[in-house]
């Protein structure tokens, strides 16, 4: 239901911020390298974070294609062109992973265990 309150270039930019700071999460010191305090505010952190990206639920992008008549950019898998009604051939579907949220750094999912 979250995807239908998101525009495309919207959740194109939670994805690349979403990408950001996971590659800066992956910067901090594993567990068990800081002092206990910091541990706990790292996996408290982790574990928040990965709360908040699947309460975004963003799922994977949208597979859009251009329609050979009017060059508008519409889903994939219309079956007419959304801006000039063209009749679009239909293509096959494609297998796409659904995304899902960071997995926690191998330290987190140790003590967690």
């Amino acid at each position: 239901m979250a995807n239908a309150t998101h525009g495309d270039g919207l959740r194109d930019d939670l994805r690349t911020l979403i990408a950001a700071i996971d590659h800066s999460f992956a910067q901090l010191p594993p567990p068990g390298d800081t002092p206990q305090p910091v541990d706990q505010i790292h996996s408290q952190l982790r574990r928040s974070w990965g709360d908040f990206v699947k309460l975004l639920g963003l799922g994977p992008k949208s597979e859009t294609r251009q329609c050979p008549a009017c060059g508008g950019i519409g889903m994939r898998a219309a079956s007419r062109c959304g801006h000039c009604w063209a009749k679009l051939e239909l293509l096959p579907p494609t297998t796409v992973a659904a995304a899902a949220p960071p997995s926690p750094p191998a330290g987190d999912a140790a003590k967690a265990a």
